[in-house]
This record gives structure tokens, C-alpha cells and sequence, in this order.
């Protein structure tokens, strides 16, 4: 017994060697790459699309420089993980072209995933319903405590992104080992990168919003939704700031129900290595938007974005439509603020342009905006009715 008890000692421990090698490989390799951007190691977090020619005459080199989604920071591409296992993007919401090593205008803070298991007969908006029916307290304090997100204000790009593969790198430790775990996040982060490329040009200079018809996994139903959530956020901001050009509908009560809409959500990963994915889904995330002049300081408020997606194939999926919703309430002053400074600066909102809606004296509310994917096409979103939250 002593003989085995130390042949599974002498094994632990060489395993853990093992991953502390790799921890340490892995971690220099990253700080390497932050030290030299032209490193071709870091190669992977750029997106792979071809140079924007602007002009037949124009230096190549610049030409090389020209693009419509910008880096996050020295050596970074446009989409980097956080430490909470959720992912800050880079945004360019006035859709110019811009220089690849200009700070974004705004940048997107996204949670870590989460699949709702799809009820057919229960809408998106329905599920926001049943959210504004638990109330305004317990419903923020569910949607953090569930997606909680890191706070990023005074962190600098590399910072963020250096804690995020270093937490990838630690987690990975304790179950599939830290190489494994740090190629992981490369590779998803590139698949983000790739997906906020990916048409925005044709998108741009045409107006329509195609999208690939190939079914997804459903590791990329995220990835493939980013540059819509992207828009329909700078949308948000404007209801947030009560500049939206259209306004609710009219207004509709809270769906009360036994069990809280969020409390059968389990970790995407979770849900794919259990479950397979033999059904419908909804992917839901919780929005954050930052701007990177201020050191990441939040603009507007958290929203949630809900991604529906109807089983295709074997394992595969089709993304159906997207609900991008969140809280008006009278206490959230701070955020209404911040969005609208932002827009009056940019341009994106009109000073003075205020919303019809005001709210009923005691009365918050939830709104929501949502768009549909048809014909291979996202369609333009759709200003939902406000739904009253249960006090």
C-alpha cells in the first residue's frame, strides 16, 4: 500500500509540474506578444480579412492600416477575453473607416454565455415579460449574481487582456490542463474576431444586412450575432437615453410565473457537453458598453441580449432572432446621463430629443428592441412594448 500510495504521489506530482510548465510557457509566450506587436506569434488575434484598398494610388503600406473595426490596444486585435470568461470588443459605430491602431470610439463588454433550454411556445419577448415580473431588485441582483462581470474602468487593454488568458491559463489547470485551455480561448476569440469582420464592409456600403446561411455550432451562435447585438446596443443607448427615434408602442403587464425565467440558465459549455444539443436554445448574454477614451468607463446601463436559435441538423443551428431589452427606472439617473453625453458627442443623438414616454409617476419599466433573421437577412429592429415591472 505504501509502494502504490507513493507511485500516485510521485504521478501527481509530475503531473503538476507538468502544468506549471505549460502555465509558465504559456503566460511568457503572452507577455512576449504584448511586448512586440509585430510578433507573427500574435498573429492569431488578427482578423483575417483583406486589406481595405481606399485608393488605386494609395501606398500600399497604408492601405494595410485601413480598416472598419479598430485594435483594442498595442499588439491586441478587435476582440479580447476578459477574466470573467466573458469577451470586450471593439465597436465602430459610425461605420467610418478608420486606422487599425485607433482607440475604438466605444467598445462592448460581454458575460460569459449562458443557454436558456428553449420552451416553443414561450417567445423572447414573453421571456422578457417573465423577467419584468420579478421585479426591478431581484431581477438585477439575478442577472449579476448569474452573469457577473468584471469591472473594467482604468484597466487598459493589454491589462484586460493579459488577466483574461492568465485566468484561462489557472482555470485550465484544474481541468484539461493550461495549454489546452489558453488554445481554447485563442480560438475563440478568433472566431469573434473573424464573425466582426466578417460582411461588415458589403453591410456598410450597400445597407443590407446578409448573413452566412451555413447552420452553426453552438459555440459560434454568439460570434455569429456580435455585429447585430453591436447595433441594436447603440439603439439601446438611445432609448436609454431617451433619444430613441421610435418609441414604445403602448405598455403591457409583467407575466408572473412560480420559478424565475433565468434559474434553469447553465454555462454554455456546460450545456454543450451535457446536453449535445438535440433542441431549440436561447443564448443569453449580458451587455456592457465602455468607452475607451475614458479608461473603459461605462456608458448607459447593463442590458441583456437574447439570442434564439432553432435546431437545424445534428448538433447544428439556425439563429432565428435577437432581443436586446433592459431597465428604465428612475433611479438609474447616472446612466441615462452617460449615454447621452456620449451620443450628443458623436453625433448619434439630437440635444433635446426627448422621448414621449414619461415614466408614470412610481412606474419602472423594462423595454425591449428585437430583429429577426429572414431569408438569410437580419431584418431592422423593432421597438417592442415597454412591460410594467412588478414592484
Amino acid at each position: 500500500m505504501m509502494g502504490e500510495e507513493k507511485i500516485i504521489k510521485t504521478e501527481e506530482e509530475t503531473e503538476s509540474q507538468r502544468l506549471d510548465a505549460d502555465e509558465e510557457t504559456v503566460t511568457r509566450e503572452f507577455l512576449q506578444m504584448l511586448e512586440d506587436e509585430e510578433s507573427n506569434k500574435f498573429k492569431f488575434y488578427q482578423p483575417e480579412i483583406s486589406p481595405l484598398q481606399l485608393d488605386e494610388n494609395e501606398d500600399s503600406t497604408d492601405a494595410e492600416t485601413k480598416v472598419y473595426l479598430p485594435d483594442l490596444g498595442k499588439g491586441l486585435g478587435s476582440v479580447v477575453q476578459t477574466r470573467d470568461g466573458g469577451y470586450l470588443a471593439a465597436m465602430n459605430p459610425l461605420d467610418t473607416i478608420v486606422g487599425r491602431k485607433d482607440t475604438p470610439k466605444l467598445a462592448m463588454q460581454i458575460s460569459k454565455p449562458f443557454v436558456l433550454p428553449s420552451n416553443k411556445s414561450m417567445s423572447g419577448f414573453e421571456l422578457f415579460q417573465r423577467m419584468a415580473g420579478v421585479g426591478f431588485e431581484e431581477l438585477s441582483s439575478e442577472i449579476l449574481s448569474l452573469m457577473p462581470m468584471d469591472e473594467l474602468i482604468g484597466k487598459t487593454a493589454e491589462q484586460i487582456a493579459f488577466e483574461g488568458i492568465a485566468s484561462a491559463v489557472i482555470q485550465g489547470r484544474k481541468k484539461e490542463g493550461a495549454s489546452s485551455s489558453a488554445a481554447r480561448t485563442i480560438a475563440a476569440v478568433k472566431t469573434m474576431v473573424t464573425a466582426m469582420s466578417t460582411g461588415r464592409k458589403e453591410r456598410i456600403s450597400t445597407g443590407l444586412w446578409n448573413v452566412n446561411e451555413n447552420p452553426l455550432t453552438a459555440e459560434e451562435i454568439l460570434a455569429f450575432s456580435l455585429q447585430k447585438i453591436e447595433a441594436m446596443a447603440v439603439e439601446a443607448l438611445k432609448i436609454q437615453a431617451e433619444m430613441a427615434e421610435e418609441d414604445a408602442p403602448f405598455d403591457v403587464s409583467p407575466l408572473t410565473h412560480q420559478s424565475h425565467p433565468l434559474t434553469s440558465a447553465v454555462p454554455l459549455e456546460d450545456w454543450i457537453k451535457n446536453l449535445g444539443g438535440q433542441e431549440a436554445i436561447k443564448v443569453v448574454v449580458v451587455i456592457q458598453l465602455r468607452d475607451p477614451v475614458r479608461r473603459y468607463e461605462a456608458v448607459g446601463g447593463p442590458v441583456v441580449a437574447l439570442i434564439h436559435a432553432k435546431h437545424d441538423e445534428e448538433k447544428r443551428f439556425k439563429v432565428a432572432s435577437l432581443h436586446v431589452g433592459g431597465l428604465k427606472v428612475r433611479t438609474e439617473e447616472k446612466q441615462r446621463l452617460t449615454a447621452m453625453q456620449w451620443l450628443l458627442a458623436y453625433g448619434l443623438g439630437k440635444a433635446g430629443k426627448k422621448g414621449k414616454h414619461v415614466l408614470i409617476k412610481g412606474q419602472d419599466l423594462l423595454w425591449c428592441i428585437s430583429s429577426r433573421v429572414m431569408a438569410d437577412m437580419w431584418l431592422k429592429p423593432m421597438r417592442n412594448p415597454d412591460v410594467k415591472l412588478s414592484k
